[in-house]
């Protein structure tokens, strides 16, 4: 019996997320006769994953989640419809649709968040009370921190960023038109802030790249990448190969340029060169030298945070809320600080590790069993390990697989093979394997 190549790749992708899900057990997350209102802000990834494993594991629960969007998208997906491997249809779902049994939908939209009496403001309901807090709205992506360029303007001047769903298609628009022009100038930029998904302007980069090389045109065009930090990527081992590749392909790299400004009219970016000491800071960028360049072609990160209701409120620190008012949890536990009825995950919560849905993955579990020892009067005990994965597409067909976690230590799923080899079977399950793994296993608290 023959089968096809594209059912050939869904069972090897099969077998690869069998792997790397083998090593999943939580025998800690047994059944508790706990009581207690759970609400949980954000129906997104984390909000998602967290309400499947503390609904299967309540046997009185009470889980209420806000969410004001009535359609869920695979983020990771993203990358992909920029490069024309995924279409915007496949990795949207509604968002009713993936809430756990038993579980309310609020359609809401949390404004602000006061711990101190155990209650979340939102636009429509008004006050709502709790027992219990999951904070996991993710980030918000702040396009009005780059002048001259907006979300709804995206595309315009040829300036693309594939963080916006609309924005990612129109990115896959411009660069499938790249080999028909004599040639140009493609500038690619990360952000100063902590973002979600650090790996995706660096895909996108590759990616371009690969299209163009496959489709005759490389060498009409110049390529350059422009970093804010010193290094393409940590752990060392990551970012050292990424230099490579990226020498190989002849892509420039420009370290510690902050981009500050858009004029898409004269196709022209200005950057902010930025000391070695200040690129985790967000001093005034007026105090910086400043770097005017042209450009054919432009993908940008916007800066990233908190959502604002997030940041002004009690569950940040002053301290951190200039740099961008990420939640303050025990890095470990992911119980708030302050406030022992808090648990906040995914790309809100203020860990050191890279926000990405893999470290969601791992973290969701770990927070559920500390809400419920914490709902039984225990301490939490469960710890998180920082894991987070990135797999950096290098080109069509090859993928980097980058696994780690607290203090840059290597975390591979295969730690057989070495981490610095880009690879067709990643390849295979970022295309053919994470999505079903997402939908059917993380969201399902699962995997």
């Amino acid at each position: 019996m023959s089968i096809s190549r594209r059912k050939f790749l869904k069972l090897s992708a099969a077998g690869l997320v069998g792997a790397v899900v083998i090593e999943r057990t939580y025998d800690y997350l047994s059944e508790s006769k706990a009581k207690g209102k759970i609400v949980i802000i954000g129906g997104g990834a984390a909000g998602i994953t967290i309400a499947a494993y503390l609904s299967k594991r309540l046997r009185h629960d009470d889980i209420t989640i806000i969410e004001p969007e009535t359609t869920h998208r695979y983020q990771p997906g993203y990358t992909l419809i920029a490069a024309g491997i995924f279409t915007p249809e496949e990795i949207e779902r509604p968002t009713a649709s993936l809430i756990p049994s038993g579980v309310k939908l609020l359609k809401d939209r949390v404004v602000e968040l006061d711990p101190d009496k155990n209650r979340v403001i939102t636009a429509q309901a008004g006050a709502i009370a709790y027992d219990f807090l999951v904070v996991a709205p993710g980030c918000q992506v702040n396009f009005n921190l780059v002048e001259g360029i907006t979300q709804p303007t995206l595309g315009a001047g040829n300036v693309h960023c594939i963080y916006d769903f609309e924005g990612a298609q129109k990115c896959r628009d411009a660069v499938k038109k790249l080999p028909a022009l004599k040639g140009g100038q493609l500038i690619f930029t990360d952000t100063y802030t902590k973002m979600k998904c650090g790996g995706a302007p660096k895909k996108i980069a590759l990616l371009a790249e690969d299209y163009l090389r496959k489709n005759q045109a490389r060498d009409r065009f110049t390529f350059s990448y422009f970093s804010n930090e010193n290094v393409l990527m940590k752990p060392k081992v990551f970012g050292d190969r990424l230099a490579v590749i990226y020498t190989e392909r002849k892509i420039g790299v420009r370290y510690l340029h902050r981009l500050a400004s858009v004029d898409t009219q004269a196709k022209k970016a200005v950057f902010h060169q930025v000391p070695e000491h200040t690129t985790k800071s967000l001093p005034a960028g007026h105090a910086f030298e400043k770097v005017t360049v042209d450009f054919d072609f432009l993908h940008f990160v916007p800066p990233m945070s908190a959502p604002d209701f997030v940041r002004n409120s009690p569950l940040t620190s002053a301290e951190e809320r200039p740099k961008g008012g990420w939640v303050t949890v025990d890095k470990h536990t992911l119980v708030h600080a302050r406030y022992p009825n808090v648990v906040a995950l995914g790309d809100v919560a203020g860990t050191p590790t890279s926000k990405t849905a893999a470290a969601i993955r791992m973290q969701a579990p770990v927070a559920a069993a500390n809400l419920i020892s914490l709902m039984e009067g225990k301490p939490p005990g469960i710890k998180y390990n920082g894991y987070s994965a990135c797999p950096i597409i290098t080109e069509y067909g090859k993928v980097l697989m980058c696994e780690f976690g607290y203090d840059e230590k290597l975390l591979p799923t295969l730690p057989f093979l070495d981490p610095a080899i880009e690879r067709g079977m990643w390849w295979t399950l970022k295309v053919h394997g994470l999505m079903p793994m997402y939908y059917r296993g993380m969201l399902k608290g699962l995997v």
